[in-house]
């Protein structure tokens, strides 16, 4: 088994190595053949200044494959190799296999490849003669590495690899003393074409090299793959060791029906507690699995990329049909597009709220670029304004060659070419000018489920959860991942909450769920409203970035009891928590500046909150208890949005003219409204003519349960909501007669319309 490292795992070995290790590393050397743990080579090519900090580039690979691209890290880190690698072929605290005396013996002498490698014409055949110097060149180092890192060369190596060297070397200077600058080029890009060619290396070699030098190449090249998966090997015992003993712990402590805590098996279930499938799961946990087992996982990265930002950002692409210009935002940066000839460029930003107003500040020369944000969620620039950036003004050509062990591969070790060109950009700084006016709120994406049905399935699923979307608190904005986004982990001690991707993870205790939430622009601060099943909360951003809320809330979640491939089982979790003064991750930078303290927002008394609607005659709210019934299986409807509404959906939809057909039912309404009009398409007057005909909106809890307070006179009233059950897509439009004080209706797959 081999593991493929990333440039972000990689990184992450470095870093854990470093945090956790006392052990002075060995000074660092260049252009040296590293042994990792996972089979993995690494070479530092360079290292040098840059902004004032050292870094050091390096390439990785397998050691029968080719090297990767050049990364990059701080130097103070790349110095730690040492502490977890070995160099050379030789594993750590083995012995050093003896230097083959003779085998140079039977090497060519440079008169022999200048008299056996012809060419079509002379300068055919000087560039095969070069390209075979070369090679020779890496061949000794090869063997060398292998032999030992910081012993010296043997004589007859350091012997035949200069004759190599300054033949190759006054060949090209000769060439290029009688030949023009461009013939020089050519004549370098000949004999790296040489150098890269299987054929002509398959032909020299079998003439030039001796049966002595070309056994101890092949031993050099077994013994460095044997060293590199001996220590991997070394590394997945202790690893199995190690996981044993947990489990044996976990036993302990809940006897023998115990779930294994091994890193990748915790971030399965966790995957799956919070809705997840067990395809995607499985594959997440995998990777959470490599990451802590190689030593990066999320405390790891977080000690060495930081906890990130905190507080309020913006999401989603800004712009205004009648211009090009147009504003990316993202967590950390805003892309700035189709500003005259500048490619697209990230600046960063930052959000400041000032009582009735927020303003967007972006990072720009010679002057920032200064947004306001309306009330409709969009924002207003400058006008016409200068912007620094970047311009393509032509392009070069960039050759990669495949490197084993920091050394030219051999065309016989090359899955394919060794080497390949790549044409890249040049970019130079420039001023654009262009219109940053008045920028739309992008429209609302819709995201697809978690459990999404098979491809096959995918049409009407994926309309029935646009639908369930929309009718959301919050009218679709809570998923719809654009606008005004929490980011950051924050905490009040027992409550967490983890703001990640435009999502919501709410944690209490042993449970977690992952709750929709929306941002509402209050006057003096953002308003976070958390539509929690177990009792929603609102909370309130300060200006030390904290969130501030009050009361208590429950979360039903659930936890895994059993897995069998495919088939989970999970039983019913819920615990409950103070909602107090949540505070961001220790470390992490503020993206938003609020300037007044708000108080405390009051304890959120019902699952749904009034949307609209006429108070009821004497003052009183009609209390409404939606239950659901669906025998042998799971409830479809756990976690969905659900709307009461004062007309049936396909009679609203007519009022307002919706295009829609004049005989669908309200289920078929439903689904041609949202093939019309959800994302990626959008129709926001008919959108915002629906709200008056909403009454009240809410989400139903873990049990398919929910109760809606809602201040309407009495009357017909009707509930609206959508689910994809075992059979395919359901519709909900059920007529409920609501009189003053307690009301109750449940829904079924009886009472439901089946879409096909």
């Amino acid at each position: 088994m081999k593991i493929h490292f990333t440039p972000v795992l990689l990184l992450g070995i470095v870093s854990a190595t470093l945090a956790t290790s006392a052990q002075q590393p060995p000074p660092l050397r260049l252009n040296v053949p590293y042994n990792c743990p996972g089979n993995m080579i690494v070479v530092v090519k360079h290292c040098e200044e840059r902004g004032g900090a050292e870094g050091c580039s390096l390439v990785k690979g397998a050691p029968d494959g080719p090297m990767g691209d050049e990364i990059s890290m701080p130097k103070a880190q790349a110095v730690a190799l040492g502490l977890i690698c070995t160099q050379g072929g030789a594993a750590q605290g083995g012995t050093t296999s003896a230097a083959p005396s003779d085998y140079t013996n039977d090497l060519p002498s440079v008169e022999r490849v200048k008299a056996e490698i012809k060419g079509s014409d002379p300068t055919d055949a000087l560039a095969r003669q070069v390209a075979v110097f070369t090679y020779l060149v890496s061949y000794i180092d090869r063997i060398k590495y292998n032999r030992t890192v910081d012993g010296p060369f043997t004589p007859g190596e350091q012997k035949m690899m200069g004759a190599y060297r300054l033949a190759a070397y006054q060949m090209s200077q000769d060439y290029a003393k009688t030949h023009t600058p461009a013939e020089a080029a050519a004549f370098e890009r000949l004999h790296g074409q040489y150098e890269m060619n299987g054929v002509f290396y398959k032909d020299w070699s079998t003439r030039l090299i001796g049966p002595q030098s070309a056994a101890a190449y092949k031993g050099a090249e077994a013994s460095l793959s044997a060293s590199g998966q001996k220590h991997y090997e070394q590394e997945m015992q202790q690893y199995k060791q190690d996981s044993a003993a947990q489990q044996a712990a976990d036993k302990q402590i809940y006897g023998t029906q115990g779930l294994s805590n091994d890193p990748t098996a915790v971030a399965t279930r966790r995957c799956l507690e919070l809705g997840g499938s067990s395809v995607g799961c499985m594959g997440k946990g995998f990777k959470s699995g490599l990451m802590d087992l190689i030593g990066f996982g999320t405390e790891a990265q977080e000690e060495f990329t930081g906890p990130g930002k905190a507080g309020m950002v913006l999401s989603g692409v800004y712009k205004n049909p009648a211009t090009v210009t147009t504003l990316g935002f993202g967590e950390s940066s805003v892309t700035i597009g189709g500003c005259g000839k500048l490619v697209d460029d990230s600046h960063n930003y930052n959000i400041d709220k000032r009582p009735g107003s927020v303003r967007v500040t972006v990072d720009n020369e010679p002057n920032p670029i200064v947004l306001t944000m309306r009330p409709d969620g969009g924002l207003t620039g400058p006008g016409l304004i200068d912007v620094k950036g970047h311009i393509i003004v032509g392009y070069h050509t960039e050759t990669s060659t495949l490197m084993i062990n920091g050394v030219r591969a051999m065309p016989d070790q090359c899955n394919g070419p060794c080497q390949t060109s790549t044409r890249v950009p040049d970019y130079a700084p420039a001023m654009g000018r262009c219109t940053i006016g008045s920028l739309a709120m992008p429209p609302s994406p819709k995201p697809a489920p978690a459990d999404a049905k098979p491809a096959k399935d995918s049409g009407l699923t994926s309309l029935v959860a646009g639908i369930a979307e929309m009718l959301s608190p919050g009218g679709g904005a809570a998923n719809g991942e654009v606008g005004l986004r929490m980011t950051g982990k924050y905490s009040d001690g027992r409550l967490l909450l983890d703001f990640t991707g435009n999502s919501l993870v709410v944690d209490c205790g042993q449970a977690h769920v992952r709750a929709p939430y929306t941002v509402e622009n209050s006057p003096n601060t953002f308003l976070i409203h958390v539509q929690n099943s177990g009792g929603p909360f609102t909370l309130a951003l300060q200006p030390d970035n904290s969130l501030r809320g009050a009361g208590s809330t429950s979360v039903n979640g659930r936890l895994v009891t059993g897995m069998n491939g495919d088939d989970v089982a999970f039983a019913p979790h819920s615990e409950a928590c103070e909602v107090g003064t949540f505070r961001p991750k220790t470390g992490a930078t503020a993206a938003t500046s609020v300037a007044t303290a708000t108080p405390a927002p009051a304890p959120v008394a019902t699952a749904a909150a009034p949307i609209s609607g006429s108070p009821a005659a004497g003052g009183a709210s009609m209390k409404l208890a939606i239950s659901s019934f669906f025998p042998g299986g799971a409830n479809p409807l756990a976690g969905k949005g659900v709307t009461l509404m004062s007309e049936r959906f396909d009679t609203l939809l007519h009022k307002i003219g919706a295009p829609i057909a004049a005989k669908d039912s309200p289920g078929r309404a439903a689904v041609e409204y949202s093939a019309n009009c959800l994302p990626p398409k959008s129709c926001p007057g008919y959108a915002a003519a629906m709200h008056p005909y909403y009454v009240g909106k809410g989400t139903f809890d873990s049990m398919g349960k929910i109760i809606l307070t809602v201040p309407v006179p009495a009357g017909t009233y009707f509930v609206f909501c959508s689910a994809v059950g075992p059979d395919g897509p359901l519709i909900w439009d059920v007529p409920t007669m609501l009189k003053a004080g307690e009301n109750s209706i449940t829904l079924t797959a009886q009472n439901a319309e089946r879409i096909h």
